[in-house]
């Protein structure tokens, strides 16, 4: 290489970066409901909507929603979308299979919420079908103890 020809290289380096947020009373109780294997919302006094998971203010009338409900274990998946790919360690690799994330309303028309779906093959997947919550054999208080939602 002579003195005036530069050598570079391109690193790939994977990032795993950890936070620790404060998550405040709303999501607590959602948690905590985890452990019961307990689905929980927050009810407007308002308008009456119930967002899940839950939040302080509604979406709708912005009043404070501090009446916290038990959702049903069961909805129906309003949309959904097929996964190809997971990102693992700042990465995105290939997926083992295709997977399904599906907004779930669950019974007693909640706010959607975001989960797996598993259980039927992509292609079976319909707007409208009704399915059910899947936990965790052993449940923590942890997001994923809600492992995703099924076909009823």
């Amino acid at each position: 290489m002579g003195a005036t020809e530069e050598a570079f290289i391109t690193p790939a380096i994977p990032m795993d970066f950890t936070y620790n947020y404060r998550i405040g009373l709303y999501m607590t109780r959602y948690l905590e409901g985890f452990k019961e294997r307990k689905i929980m919302g927050s009810r407007c006094s308002g308008c009456r909507k119930i967002a899940v998971p839950p939040r302080k203010y509604c979406g709708v009338c912005n009043k404070i929603m501090d009446e916290f409900v038990e959702l049903p274990q069961e909805g129906t998946l309003e949309n959904f979308t097929v996964g190809h790919v997971v990102l693992e360690k700042g990465r995105l690799n290939p997926a083992e299979n295709p997977y399904l994330l599906g907004l779930v309303r669950l019974d007693e028309n909640a706010s959607l919420l975001l989960a797996r779906v598993e259980g039927l093959d992509p292609a079976e997947a319909r707007p409208g079908m009704r399915v059910k919550a899947v936990w965790k054999d052993q449940v923590e208080g942890d997001y994923g103890d809600l492992d995703h939602f099924a076909p009823a």
